[in-house]
């Protein structure tokens, strides 16, 4: 199974948070795993916020960055095309997500990903609009 990760949902993969277990057990049955072009730029701001506002420590934040460069390293990254951005824009045209999300969905549909997995609901909507298989990871 091939499968793309938002932001959103491929950060739970990093921190102990609600979803991290589902995020691990999609990784572990995916054959592909599919990250749109800026997702680990997003990924690493994320990362950045989450250790000014717990103090992490360098060397945490080393570590895991570590982790974030091998996973990619494993990663088929789609690469920003006219067909991911027309997609993206479609995107945008059936919901009200942000730009940076339509690009996560662009790129799924781009990709022909078995299943798109986001913990933002705005982005849920929009990619089944498209008609992907999609999945919403929910606070537990």
């Amino acid at each position: 199974m091939k499968i793309l990760f938002d932001t959103s949902a491929l950060l739970k993969r990093y921190l102990p948070e609600s979803g991290r277990d589902a995020v691990l057990a999609l990784v572990a049955q995916a054959a592909s795993v599919v990250a749109a072009p800026h997702c680990k730029v997003e990924l690493y701001s994320a990362l950045n916020r989450v250790r000014r506002e717990t103090q992490a420590s360098e060397a945490s934040y080393r570590d895991t960055c570590a982790e974030v460069e091998k996973n990619f390293a494993e990663m088929q990254v789609v690469l920003l095309s006219a067909n991911v951005e027309r997609s993206a824009i479609r995107a945008l045209e059936v919901s009200s997500m942000r730009g940076m999300d339509a690009l996560h969905v662009g790129a799924a549909l781009a990709a022909g990903v078995d299943l798109f997995v986001t913990a933002d609901i705005r982005q849920f909507n929009g990619a089944q609009a498209l008609g992907l298989n999609a999945t919403l990871l929910k606070d537990v």
